[in-house]
């Protein structure tokens, strides 16, 4: 974006970036425009690149997919019919599973100028068609910053002062500190026209100066200005969190001078985490971008936006975090709401329903036990199934890793073979899938576009894993804590060591098994803090002392295990073990513990329960 100062109109103007205005449909090759195609929609402008990599992405998985942008509407035929909620598009009827609507704005319109009213129409399609859905994003009404605070203040967490206010001079005088930041009370910028923004940048001003602004004709925010460590730019995906850190010398930066900006990839302090976690429930949001400031005293929370951008921060940490959390996000989605396919009927067996005939029964499928939390472990029958080719293993493993959920043939290729696949990729995973078939019954199914291979909760121990944590945290949240540790013990002892660690560095398995290690570890914090209430420290340290060493950040875990050592009488390890986390914020993150963990430090330095 470039940004330059108008001579007599508003502070700042931006203009976007060009893009190729038009439909952009991602659908399979042998679909027929006249069945009712289950489908994820998008809903954007031109310009911006996080859609086209997420359809590009979705490509990939083979999840059918179209594209709206705001630039395209005067090419678009379209009906919706509520009986079905399907959509004729084009001519091409679907099902809207997903859909995600961002930066849709009236004024994004052409000619919305000069014929507001069918502007303002199209977006009220696109907004009612967004609820038609199964799942729409980012979830949960359109919060202002001046709610966000306020909600976030009756939460817990930690806020600037705020005064909104047209009156900016008598505002800074009331807030603390040398300093004042003011800014939009909304949006930072209004589209006055297609591909133009017009407004103010968030501006930090001595408090002398802003004394001396004069009256505005529009409401603005005057905030306290917080003395930090770190900026964070926390993105909250469906319970998925991706947290960057941000260095620029100024609010406006990012705008005005985005060179100096500095981004990279960490991992979000527990306050954070939780701080988002609350926020996101509180408002029913699938999708946010956060911004928080680390203090000393711990996170203080500027604004949420819902229609943050992801791309720009990625680009300038070099990693795609954020973009892959966003996929497998609106695949789970999409793959909740898409129809299951009919079971097939067995003709012969319903025409002799009732007459005595005697149809040869249906084979039985073996049973099967299948394991992935640890070495890949097939049992049929009870029997251990060998599998001697790696690749077959991999393909397993990842089928696993999905149950119930159909994996792209393209996804499958770019696993088992990388960036260069021979030219007999297809045939050879077709070989393998055989084999798989040979030796696991009639569970893995092609699809069209992918297989997926079925399994029950009792023939997977992922699946009872998910099952056992969810109900167990559950149970912990209405209150019956000893159903919960049971559940929760259950769904730890399943664990088995790392998963799949023979498939380490398969972008697809690591992402699945980061997922799960995630659940593994919030089990066992959750597991933690029941048994300490129970008195059972020594239970708790023989879980926690090997977690505690793999995971030195989480301060859950470092929190559960103080509290232990300190209940067996070994105070100063717990001493220790704070100072070893604190000396890995300070070098990771640049920040100290969380102002609870401080505490409780404090707590057991003085001798004090």
């Amino acid at each position: 974006m470039s940004s330059e100062t108008p001579p007599d109109a508003a502070p700042y103007t931006l203009t976007l970036p060009p893009g190729t205005a038009g439909l952009t449909w991602q659908l399979p090759e042998e679909s027929d425009p006249a069945v009712a195609l289950p489908c994820v929609v998008l809903a954007d402008r031109a310009g911006l690149t996080e859609f086209a990599v997420l359809q590009r992405g979705l490509r990939t998985l083979g999840v059918p997919s179209l594209r709206i942008d705001a630039e395209s509407v005067d090419d678009l035929r379209i009906a919706a019919d509520i009986a079905d909620r399907s959509l004729t598009v084009n001519g091409r009827r679907i099902i809207p599973t997903v859909t995600w609507v961002r930066h849709f704005s009236p004024r994004a319109i052409q000619n919305s100028a000069s014929s507001p009213f069918r502007a303002d129409s199209w977006c009220a399609l696109v907004g009612q068609i967004s609820h038609l859905a199964a799942h729409h994003l980012p979830g949960g009404p359109d919060i202002g910053r001046l709610i966000q605070l306020d909600d976030a203040a009756r939460a817990g967490i930690r806020t600037p002062r705020t005064i909104v206010t047209t009156d900016p001079a008598a505002a800074s005088a009331l807030l603390p500190g040398d300093r004042v930041i003011v800014k939009a009370l909304d949006g930072h910028f209004v589209e006055t026209e297609p591909g133009t923004l017009a407004g103010i940048f968030p501006e930090i001003m001595d408090a002398a100066v802003a004394c001396e602004l004069s009256r505005r004709d529009a409401p603005m925010i005057v905030q306290e200005y917080v003395d930090h460590e770190v900026e964070l730019r926390v993105y909250y995906l469906d319970g998925e969190i991706r947290t960057f850190r941000v260095g620029k010398t100024s609010p406006e930066a990012i705008w005005c001078d985005a060179d100096s900006v500095s981004v990279s990839r960490v991992g979000a302090p527990e306050p954070v985490l939780s701080a988002v976690r609350r926020l996101a429930d509180l408002w029913h949001l699938r999708y946010g971008a956060f911004d928080f400031l680390m203090t000393r005293q711990g996170p203080v929370f500027l604004e949420a936006n819902s229609d943050g951008d992801w791309r720009w921060f990625e680009s300038k940490a070099g990693v795609d975090d954020v973009s892959m959390a966003a996929l497998a996000m609106v695949r789970s989605l999409h793959s909740q709401s898409a129809p299951k396919p009919a079971a097939s009927i067995d003709l012969a067996g319903f025409l002799t329903l009732g007459t005595g005939g005697c149809a040869p029964p249906l084979p039985i499928r073996p049973a099967m036990d299948a394991n992935v939390l640890g070495t890949l472990e097939i049992r049929m029958d009870g029997s251990l199934v060998r599998i001697s080719a790696r690749k077959a293993r991999l393909l397993a493993a990842i089928l696993l890793l999905s149950p119930n959920q159909v994996v792209a043939t393209d996804q499958l290729i770019d696993s088992l073979w990388g960036e260069s696949p021979p030219p007999t990729a297809r045939k050879n995973l077709q070989v393998y899938v055989s084999e798989l078939r040979r030796k696991a019954g009639d569970r893995i199914s092609y699809q069209g576009w992918g297989y997926r291979l079925d399994a029950a909760p009792d023939e997977l121990d992922l699946l009872r894993f998910r099952h056992l944590a969810g109900a167990g945290r559950d149970l912990r949240r209405r209150g019956d804590g000893d159903a919960a540790l049971t559940l929760l013990d259950d769904a730890a002892r399943l664990w088995r060591g790392r998963p799949l660690a023979e498939f380490t560095g398969v972008p697809l398995v690591d992402e699945a098994v980061g997922r799960c290690t995630e659940l593994y570890l919030t089990v066992n914090e959750d597991w933690a803090e029941l048994e300490i209430e129970r008195g059972r420290h020594v239970e708790v340290l023989t879980r926690l002392d090997d977690l505690a060493s793999y995971f030195p950040a989480r301060e859950r875990l470092v929190a559960s295990r103080m509290t232990a050592l300190v209940g067996c009488g070994r105070a100063p390890e717990a001493l220790s073990q704070f100072e070893s986390l604190r000396r890995h914020l300070v070098s990771e993150l640049g920040i100290d513990p969380s102002p609870m963990l401080r505490k409780m430090y404090e707590e057991i330095l003085h001798g004090r329960p």
